[in-house]
């Protein structure tokens, strides 16, 4: 595994980087397809909007890109992206020069996955909190952590509610359902990440004549729809069903149209160059 600290492979971390001390940055986690992020207008878009709202100066976007290409592990592969404040004094003040740190560590090379593949999912008792910077992917995700502390040995993702049981995401992406021709997604103007794939989902469903209804949505409501959807830049859009539902796909001549057609986003998604 490669790791670059401000474009150096020999680099080392700072032990006084306000990244590690306090979760003071930023982060994206990308899909590279020969060393190119897939939706990288998106990502950075986001990882802008997170510096910008924490104050922290923008780094290059050209460098940012020439470390992801160096830590690309295959053709295929996943790699992290992370800005934080840089070094700074004791306490939280932060230093009135900023110096970012700039940090890309290289990931698992991605084998061919079926974007039609259920995965299991099942409720966390965590709860997420209201957040001050909500729809930025900030570095400080304990709550997150202690969610996927959480997960039966079945689960390959856990759904995390907030305090007034609407559902919010899952640990490690978001939550899409599908009723009828709605997609129905959970809001993040309050809680949540604006995900990359979420956004892109939302709009191809849109164009492809599904009617796209972002609301809040109750834990039963969730359990009740046709369809569940999760998606993050690692899988793309894959279909969910409930820890301990052993409902299987049916054929393609007798899936909803509706159903066929998130089916068809996730592949498109997924072959994505």
């Amino acid at each position: 595994m490669t790791m670059l600290v401000n474009g150096d492979e020999g680099g080392r971390v700072d032990a006084r980087d306000r990244g590690l001390q306090f979760g003071d940055g930023v982060f994206e986690t990308v899909r590279l397809h020969r060393g190119v992020p897939q939706l990288w207008s998106r990502h950075w878009e986001r990882l802008c909007l997170g510096l910008d709202r924490l104050g922290i100066p923008r780094v290059s976007e050209r460098d940012c890109l020439d470390d992801l290409a160096r830590v690309a592990t295959g053709p295929r592969s996943m790699a992290k992206l992370i800005v934080t404040r840089g070094v700074g004094p004791r306490g939280y003040a932060v230093p009135a020069r900023v110096h970012p740190t700039r940090i890309a560590i290289g990931g698992d090379t991605l084998s061919g996955e079926d974007a039609r593949e259920w995965l299991r999912i099942g409720v966390c008792g965590t709860r997420v909190g209201q957040n001050p910077l909500p729809g930025c992917k900030h570095l400080n995700r304990i709550e997150n952590i202690l969610a996927r502390m959480e997960w039966g040995p079945d689960w390959d993702e856990g759904v995390m509610l907030d305090h007034n049981d609407h559902v919010v995401s899952g640990t490690q992406g978001n939550l899409l359902l599908l009723e009828g021709r709605t997609l129905v997604v959970p809001p993040v103007q309050e809680f949540g990440i604006a995900g990359t794939r979420r956004a892109w989902v939302m709009e191809r469903a849109a164009r492809a004549g599904l009617q796209v209804l972002e609301t809040r949505v109750d834990l039963r409501r969730a359990r009740d729809a046709d369809a569940v959807f999760l998606s993050n830049s690692r899988i793309g859009l894959r279909p969910a069903r409930w820890a301990g539902d052993h409902a299987t796909l049916a054929d393609p001549a007798d899936r909803p149209e509706s159903m066929a057609l998130m089916l068809e986003i996730g592949y498109e998604l997924n072959e994505m160059a």
